[in-house]
């Protein structure tokens, strides 16, 4: 991660994904202000949490990026991508729709427009909705931590690079869950704090993709069988 970091003011790749993270964060804090505005501060938390759940959908933006280095390269890059990359990029997207409507729904039940709803109500509805919003969130993990890079870099099909992402999480469980706790703590932070998505998101990207590389080098085929350690 150190690398990663040192990775983001150094490479080439640094200055067009800082600009890349200004859409969101300029976005994420717009969405902010209009939560709060309206009076709806409980739906900010499970708000920040669905970044865990459209976050895959944008990886492949930073991914191109940090393979080409520049803005038109990325395009580039994207522009041939294969199919398989944005179906599992609309079924993110797909998941975070359902997940705020979900997470609406139960806001609706539990505190809605009454007044003085005290804090215990709020608090199981913050603690309802974070089991929720965990378990997609781990779904969406397994499926999607290795399989963007690997559609991208065209190493496999969609159900391939699928599975072989869900076969490298349960390999290597202990590792790659800490790995994902730490996407799920900085990326809410981030998220709740929009400006720290500048940094926070091209520093998660990278860090991804170093991690991806390790498990999957490049050099070793197509991914039938992960290269990595027990834990």
């Amino acid at each position: 991660m150190t690398v990663a970091w040192r990775a983001l003011w150094q490479a080439p790749a640094s200055r067009p994904a800082l600009a890349v993270a200004a859409v969101p964060a300029v976005v994420g804090t717009l969405i902010l202000a209009a939560l709060l505005q309206a009076g709806l501060t409980p739906m900010v938390l499970p708000m920040a949490g669905g970044f865990l759940l459209v976050g895959p959908a944008a990886w492949p933006l930073f991914l191109a990026l940090h393979r080409s280095g520049s803005l038109h390269g990325g395009r580039r890059v994207l522009q041939a991508a294969p199919w398989g990359l944005w179906a599992l990029a609309g079924v993110c997207l797909l998941l975070f729709l359902i997940w705020m409507s979900d997470a609406a729904t139960v806001y609706s039940f539990m505190i809605g427009g009454e007044p003085g709803v005290g804090v215990e109500r709020v608090l199981w509805f913050l603690g309802l909705t974070s089991v929720m919003g965990l378990v997609l969130a781990l779904i969406v993990f397994c499926i999607a931590a290795f399989a963007v890079p690997l559609l991208l870099d065209r190493r496999a099909g969609l159900v391939q690079a699928v599975m072989a992402s869900v076969k490298a999480v349960f390999t290597s469980p202990g590792t790659l869950l800490l790995w994902a706790a730490v996407l799920g703590a900085t990326g809410i932070v981030a998220a709740l704090c929009p400006p720290l998505l500048l940094p926070g998101l091209p520093w998660l990207a990278f860090a991804g993709d170093l991690l991806y590389l390790e498990i999957f080098p490049p050099d070793r085929g197509l991914p039938d069988i992960p290269i990595t350690h027990q834990d």
